[in-house]
């Protein structure tokens, strides 16, 4: 198999940059004339994965919005990794895991490689613990031939003050770029990623140089718009995609509709980037 980067780039290249989002909070159930438990959840989950197979390479499935329902929730959640896998689909698992390096191996026991539970392509991770602290879950990925991505520069206002503040010379999520460009300076497949809002203005050496792949959320609902994703990303050497989930999902229940919104979206993105 080749690395979770490789693959990203082929199904961007096939489809476009869109990572449909697979959000099925509450708001979301019930705005579909579903039921907010465990049968409007599989039904939510059934009508999404159809309008996406077709029309995008990548889904994004929140998992807290899963793990509300318990284990009725896991169990769901676990059988859209099996599928959309087996559909060609690549799956981030939006888990944004983060805890002491004894954890963190569980973690990634849990999320990547073939004889994982939940077994997804990528996973996301927060750092606030220590980059190191992390690094058995960049192993399993490595291993497995998954990716990570990191938390570097999130969408939201609450986490500006944290992820800019000055720290030896630079802001946190600068000296997390640097360390993640050195992890994979010495672990080869681009293994490790970040996370940057489409509505932050990271700086494009840095990015470059991190050598991994970018999850960009906040485009659309969140007030990410294209001319943004066009001066901010556009050139640069990453694999990346664009998530998008509220724009995406409000084209539901209808399949046809969603297949329609994606290829929106996928022309949107597309030439903002290419």
């Amino acid at each position: 198999m080749e690395p979770f980067a490789d693959r990203l780039r082929a199904a961007t290249s096939k489809y476009g940059p869109l990572c449909a989002g697979i959000d099925p909070s509450r708001k979301t159930l019930t705005s579909w004339g579903l039921t907010d438990d465990p049968t409007g959840l599989k039904t939510f989950v059934e009508i999404s994965l159809e309008g996406a197979l077709g029309s995008v390479g990548v889904i994004k499935p929140q998992v807290a919005f899963f793990e509300r329902f318990g284990i009725p929730g896991l169990l769901i959640l676990r059988e859209l990794f099996a599928s959309a896998r087996a559909h060609g689909l690549l799956v981030i698992a939006d888990a944004k895991r983060s805890d002491i390096s004894s954890t963190a191996e569980a973690y990634g026991a849990a999320w990547l490689g073939a004889d994982a539970p939940f077994g997804a392509d990528a996973l996301t991770v927060t750092p606030y613990l220590g980059l190191d602290a992390l690094e058995p879950i960049f192993s399993a990925a490595a291993q497995a031939k998954s990716g990570i991505f990191v938390v570097v520069s999130s969408s939201n206002e609450e986490g500006r003050g944290l992820q800019t503040a000055a720290w030896g010379g630079g802001s946190v999520e600068e000296h997390l770029l640097k360390d993640i460009g050195r992890y994979n300076d010495v672990q080869p497949g681009e293994t490790v990623g970040a996370v940057i809002g489409v509505t932050r203005e990271p700086n494009p050496e840095l990015v470059a140089a991190m050598a991994g792949p970018l999850l960009l959320p906040g485009f659309g609902e969140q007030g990410g718009s294209a001319e943004e994703l066009r001066t901010r990303f556009s050139g640069l050497p990453n694999a990346m995609v664009v998530s998008v989930s509220r724009a995406w999902s409000s084209a539901g229940p209808n399949v046809g509709e969603l297949a329609l919104r994606s290829a929106e979206l996928q022309d949107q993105l597309r030439g903002a980037l290419e």
